[in-house]
């Protein structure tokens, strides 16, 4: 299966206003290198996935939707098995390793699993209600052959399929009943020496004591956000929208980084957010008074980006003597209705996220601090200047 070769249009499906960065009204181009999209289609028994099951060759993302349904809806699903009334389609991811990781289906494969295996008894059948309350193994031989007999349809996509409309397909399947939010993709589709890195820097002190929270917070929002200041620090001048497909290219980029670079990169996020909590204490990332007291008790994603990216290019000698400028500087920014702007709405936008980055930065220069701000971003922030001018 390939994709027609016509401009591919892809809109935002899914805005999350908690987990993931709100793109409302925003569409984007893959280009035409990028759609490629190779499946095939299977009719697998039910005694195959039972045996890939066991030997693993199925597998679950490493964030994993609860199995959530109840005896009453995997007892019809039986019921409709060996009734052999369609069953919607499943469908897979090939990995690297030839594994199958599950996109949609799950309930139903876990189902068909622990039915096979005497989990538990026949309820709310509609039709073959001579076999309620029954087990597996209770059912009459014939019935057991005709379950394993059974086939489902399932769709394979193929690790030739290119990342980019991969992660498109992922999304658009992902229908769960709790769906992966854009992170929780990521962690499945781009796993590696990187995905492992931002498993393990949210546990960092100096972070956790900023949000408050002991331990990472579910649906891998604290990943999100130290990806966006890896992502920004290493391309905030060519950034261009989307902030979700930005996001997914660095994370296949660095997707298998060597040793060094991985821990170059966990020391600069740990420095800077040990420079952050110095200066800015538990307040960082919300809008705070002179006094560095919070006025609002949110973290503000788009106000972490340009806080750690600003902090990231100081000089760290200068900063301890420098605490109670900063936080004038920085209250008096937060009154400015442009950077306000930039940091509540459509704040994926180019514009409005170098407008709140060069305002930070700004802040801390009128504070007396040193910035080394790399030459390719001080260019950027002149041309924004130049253009709202």
């Amino acid at each position: 299966m390939t994709i027609s070769p016509k401009e591919t249009i892809l809109p935002n499906l899914n805005p999350d206003t908690n987990l993931g960065e709100v793109e409302v009204g925003e569409s984007y181009t893959i280009p035409l290198s990028e759609r490629r999209v190779v499946t095939q289609a299977y009719d697998l028994s039910i005694q195959t996935i039972i045996e890939q099951w066991d030997d693993r060759i199925l597998e679950l993302p490493e964030i994993q939707r609860g199995y959530v349904w109840d005896d009453a809806r995997a007892s019809r699903l039986i019921e409709s098995l060996l009734l052999n009334i369609p069953i919607p389609v499943v469908y897979f991811a090939e990995t690297e390793d030839a594994q199958w990781e599950i996109i949609d289906g799950h309930q139903r494969i876990k189902s068909v699993v622990r039915f096979v295996k005497n989990e538990f008894r026949l309820s709310s059948l509609m039709v073959l209600g001579d076999f309620k309350g029954f087990r597996y193994h209770q059912l009459p031989q014939r019935e057991q052959r005709y379950l394993l007999h059974r086939t489902m349809r399932a769709v394979v996509l193929s690790p030739d399929s290119h990342p980019k409309i991969k992660f498109e397909v992922f999304e658009r399947l992902n229908t769960g009943s709790l769906a992966l939010n854009a992170q929780e993709l990521r962690n499945s589709l781009y796993r590696g020496e990187f995905n492992r890195l931002l498993r393990q820097l949210p546990h960092n002190d100096d972070f956790r004591a900023i949000l408050g929270t002991r331990a990472p917070r579910k649906r891998m929002v604290d990943e999100e956000l130290i990806l966006r200041f890896l992502a920004f620090l290493d391309g905030l001048a060519k950034y261009s929208p989307s902030l979700k497909v930005f996001l997914n290219d660095y994370m296949k980029r660095f997707q298998n980084a060597s040793d060094g670079v991985l821990e170059e990169l966990r020391s600069t996020f740990e420095e800077t957010i040990a420079r952050v909590r110095s200066i800015l204490g538990t307040s960082a990332f919300r809008l705070t008074n002179q006094y560095g007291v919070p006025v609002e008790r949110t973290v503000n994603r788009a106000l972490f980006d340009a806080q750690m990216l600003s902090f990231s290019w100081t000089d760290e000698s200068h900063l301890s003597s420098k605490r109670t400028q900063i936080l004038k500087s920085l209250a008096a920014l937060y009154e400015d209705e442009e950077f306000l702007d930039s940091i509540r709405r459509a704040t994926g936008d180019r514009s409005r996220t170098l407008t709140r980055v060069h305002g930070v930065s700004e802040a801390l220069r009128r504070s007396g601090v040193s910035l080394n701000i790399p030459k390719d971003v001080g260019d950027a922030f002149e041309r924004l200047s130049e253009e709202q001018s």
